[in-house]
């Protein structure tokens, strides 16, 4: 009765979508009418865990802060693994100082920006501890990935990636 009930349905939507036109030739055709329709993908709101919504309040402050112009600040909550990259970055750059850290590459890498907005947009979890933040840098728009891991009860900068301008 089902199958029937349907099959039913969908023929008369396709009679319905269809118009008989005679072609000029002593014939008739039937040209289906197609209708475009758009769909929007509808959010799903997934619900934050504590750590993800922890890691995204980390990251806003780190950067609302600049807490990655701090020493100090990255030694607290970088794990060691990113402070050798960041120390490897600076010593690059510049001659080699025993407290400094390449903490622009937090930031977007240009020189100079049309203002000085400098801001955490939104940050978005992508899953398996990373983290997408979109950000003004000097009114530059810029997005940046980053992973945050829980290291006992502290939650800590563990990689980073800078992103187009």
């Amino acid at each position: 009765m089902r199958k029937t009930l349907l099959t039913v349905l969908c023929l008369g939507a396709l009679y319905a979508s269809a118009s008989v036109v005679y072609n000029g030739a002593g014939g008739t055709g039937v040209i289906m009418r197609q209708n475009t329709v758009s769909v929007k993908a509808t959010p799903t709101k997934k619900t934050l865990s504590k750590d993800e919504r922890a890691a995204i309040s980390l990251i806003t402050s780190m950067y609302n802060s600049k807490g990655f112009d701090n020493s100090a600040y990255l030694k607290k909550h970088c794990t060691k693994k990113l402070l050798k990259v960041l120390k490897a970055a600076y010593d690059y750059e510049y001659d080699p100082l025993p407290d400094a850290y390449a903490g622009w590459l937090f930031r977007s890498g240009a020189q100079d920006g049309p203002s000085n907005a400098h801001k955490v947009l939104r940050v978005v979890s992508l899953g398996n501890n990373w983290y997408q933040y979109t950000f003004l840098d000097m009114g530059i728009k810029c997005t940046n990935k980053v992973k945050v891991i829980k290291v006992g009860n502290k939650l800590l900068f563990d990689e980073i990636k800078q992103g187009q301008i």
